[in-house]
């Protein structure tokens, strides 16, 4: 009985070298995505950095400081007024009035030539005579009006000094010696034997 014998297969080497192909860029890309993701995941688990205490302290340390300059620069700024309620009585308080009475409108016109209309507030004490120097005048000039008001007073110092300087030297040193100040638009003018003790009084009230 004689075997058939059947013929054999080719083996199709194309078809396998394009399977290796194949498999061999499929394992390259895999490797490729795993190496990616790796990275992708490393960068992920990378923490931020954490700030360390020195740079938290130094971070409070520059706050506190800006803070601090903006406190003192507002001192130095913000405007600061007279209370004008509690100035005359402290006055009165602090300084002999035996020689003095408290000024009016009228008295602020005729002595120094100011109207009341130029002036906000103001607190005036004069000489109960004409052969006394002690004159106290603290205003807050309205602001178009400052510069005339001090010029007016100036004329009233010039005027009393000449007066003064003939017949009453002890006077004529008083009022030689006073104070005309202007500070912003608050004018002082203080004709006394203790200017300081007036000036101290002056800041003293100063909201």
């Amino acid at each position: 009985m004689t075997r058939e014998t059947k013929p054999s297969q080719g083996v199709n080497y194309e078809q396998t070298a394009r399977l290796r192909i194949i498999k061999s860029e499929d394992i390259e890309a895999d490797l490729k995505g795993k190496t990616i993701k790796k990275k992708i995941n490393k960068i992920n688990s990378i923490k931020p950095m954490k700030t360390s205490s020195i740079y938290r302290k130094k971070y409070m340390a520059l706050i506190l400081v800006v803070v601090l300059v903006f406190i003192l620069a507002y001192q130095f700024v913000k405007v600061r007024n007279i209370d004008f309620a509690t100035l005359g009585s402290n006055i009165e308080k602090r300084v002999n009035m035996d020689n003095f009475i408290k000024g009016n409108d009228l008295i602020l016109r005729k002595l120094y030539g100011i109207n009341k209309i130029e002036v906000e507030k103001y607190t005036s004490y004069v000489p109960k005579n004409n052969m006394l120097a002690n004159e106290i005048l603290i205003l807050k000039a309205k602001p178009e009006y400052t510069d005339a008001i001090l010029s007016s007073i100036q004329k009233r110092v010039d005027d009393q000094s000449k007066s003064f300087k003939n017949y009453a030297p002890d006077q004529y040193r008083i009022m030689s010696s006073s104070l005309l100040e202007k500070k912003g638009d608050y004018i002082y003018f203080i004709s006394y034997d203790n200017v300081d003790l007036i000036n101290k009084i002056i800041k003293a009230n100063y909201e």
